[in-house]
């Protein structure tokens, strides 16, 4: 395959993209951060709730109030 000399302006032209596909794929990875840091949000507020849910269960159980 023979290589097909680009003008100046085609290299300026897809310098250009290039750049604009570079910060387009660093927007990705911040965005990917983002939604791993979302999910680890999530989870742990998963987690929490659960730990309330037990805590009140436990609470229940010492004043008295089991449910069994």
């Amino acid at each position: 395959m023979d290589k097909i000399p680009l003008t100046e302006e085609e290299i300026a032209r897809l310098k250009g993209r290039e750049a604009e596909i570079q910060a387009r794929i660093e927007r990705l990875k911040s965005t990917m951060n983002e939604t791993k840091a979302i999910d680890t949000i999530a989870f742990k507020a998963k987690l929490f709730k659960e730990a309330q849910a037990e805590l009140r269960r436990v609470q229940d159980k010492l004043a008295g109030l089991d449910e069994e």
